[in-house]
């Protein structure tokens, strides 16, 4: 008697779980369609960079090499610039968010901090907008002088 219970308290469970979750994607199915119908797709355009890369020479470490990259709405339509993507945690976009009116210009700012990165470097931003094709890559590059180590301690012998 007591299995015939568990079975049954089982299979009921198992029955509401599976209801449940038709539910979940039948509602999601609506609200779906429901969205897309109120979103408006953006017009294609197109933009230019006065400059697409950017060398910042000798930086030294510790220091922020910033850079601002201007763009121009060179397209029909207006421009909207929806993210831009730095390849590395170390490289920090700022854009313009506002939409670009034909002929309007936007900038990106590049922020690359040097800290615990001596050497060369060569970093890109993926800038994503209403344009064909959607991603525009921005470089910048440049050789991070490194700190000088203090080598002073107690594991080090004094010449005299």
């Amino acid at each position: 008697m007591k299995r015939i219970v568990i079975y049954a308290l089982m299979i009921s469970g198992a029955s509401l779980v599976f209801s449940c979750d038709g539910k979940k994607d039948e509602e999601a199915a609506v609200t779906q369609t429901e969205g897309t119908t109120g979103v408006q797709e953006l017009k294609q355009t197109t933009l230019a960079f006065v400059e697409s890369e950017h060398e910042f020479g000798d930086i030294n470490e510790g220091e922020f090499g910033k850079h601002e990259f201007v763009f121009k709405n060179t397209g029909t339509e207006p421009l909207y610039v929806r993210d831009a993507k730095a390849s590395c945690g170390c490289t920090t976009p700022e854009w313009t968010k506002d939409t670009i009116p034909v002929g309007g210009e936007g900038k990106i700012l590049v922020q690359f901090n040097s800290s615990g990165r001596p050497g060369d470097f060569h970093k890109t931003v993926t800038v994503l907008a209403n344009t064909e094709p959607e991603a525009t890559v921005i470089t910048i590059t440049g050789h991070v002088i490194a700190k000088e180590k203090d080598i002073s301690g107690p594991y080090i012998k004094d010449a005299n």
